[in-house]
């Protein structure tokens, strides 16, 4: 069977999928893997939808879109996801007129401005309704201190990503969201609610956005424990490529339960992939 039979989407992650980049906060300097534009594109053109996810939340929603058009990827604003767009989804729904502390830059605080939720930037001791970590990486201590205040008064504890690291040119580079939720967790002993991958939480937003089902969508990633593990969770197609993080040898040592449908060399190995009936 091929990898892409019966597939309606294809969610790519971006970071050691589609380009290495130098920045942990962005993609602006990067450099795209060879052929991966095309093969976005010639996914596009089959008639598929196409979703490009990263768990990082550093610039906006919007900036990031247009870094990877500069980069000569081809995608719509709304063609382009992260976390912090899940967060601000989920919290409206979840969470309808609470305010939000959010530990993090403007590619936190955008997408929840933009569906009318009060956010609190920290300077002074605030209590707020929920606290949302993400890439913040000038974090003072009155934020932080805000923040356990607003846990030990019972907000929930939200971050855009748990990951330790993610993939950059040079190998990997530490996550910050996941080091300042472990501090949270240190202090607090509340144990943090991830709604960027590798939680199913993240893609089956990614499905309502697309309007398609998870068992009808292709994730491509690099990470065992991100993207395949958030595929397996919510029953989509996976496929690893080994441009990244996680190796061959990695994927054969999973159980069953936690393989990717194949392994790939590179992206653009997706139309010549079959995977298992």
């Amino acid at each position: 069977m091929s990898l892409l039979t019966d597939i309606d989407a294809v969610v790519f992650d971006v970071d050691g999928t589609l380009l290495h980049a130098n920045d942990p906060g962005g993609v602006r300097r990067a450099h795209p893997i060879a052929g991966a534009a095309e093969t976005v594109e010639r996914v596009r053109a089959s008639g598929r939808r196409v979703l490009f996810f990263t768990n990082g939340t550093g610039p906006t929603p919007t900036a990031y879109a247009a870094d990877l058009r500069s980069l000569g990827f081809s995608l719509a604003d709304h063609e382009f996801m992260n976390p912090a767009v899940v967060a601000a989804r989920w919290i409206a729904r979840k969470y309808p007129g609470k305010s939000v502390l959010v530990l993090g830059g403007p590619g936190v605080v955008a997408p929840l401005r933009e569906l009318g939720i009060e956010t609190i930037e920290a300077a002074e001791p605030v209590i707020a309704d929920v606290v949302l970590v993400g890439w913040d990486d000038v974090l003072t201590y009155p934020a932080m201190r805000a923040a356990c205040d607003s846990i030990w008064a019972g907000a929930p504890l939200l971050a855009t990503s748990t990951a330790r690291f993610f993939s950059v040119n040079g190998g990997p580079a530490p996550g910050w969201s996941g080091a300042i939720v472990a501090g949270l967790r240190q202090v607090t002993g509340v144990r943090a609610v991830t709604l960027g991958k590798p939680s199913p939480v993240a893609l089956r937003e990614m499905c309502r956005a697309l309007g398609v089902k998870p068992a009808r969508t292709l994730v491509v990633g690099d990470d065992l424990g991100l993207e395949i593990a958030m595929a397996r969770r919510v029953g989509a197609r996976s496929a690893l490529v080994l441009t990244g993080i996680s190796t061959e040898a990695e994927a054969a040592a999973c159980p069953a339960s936690r393989r990717p449908d194949t392994v790939l060399s590179d992206v653009t190995d997706v139309f010549r992939a079959r995977c298992a009936e």
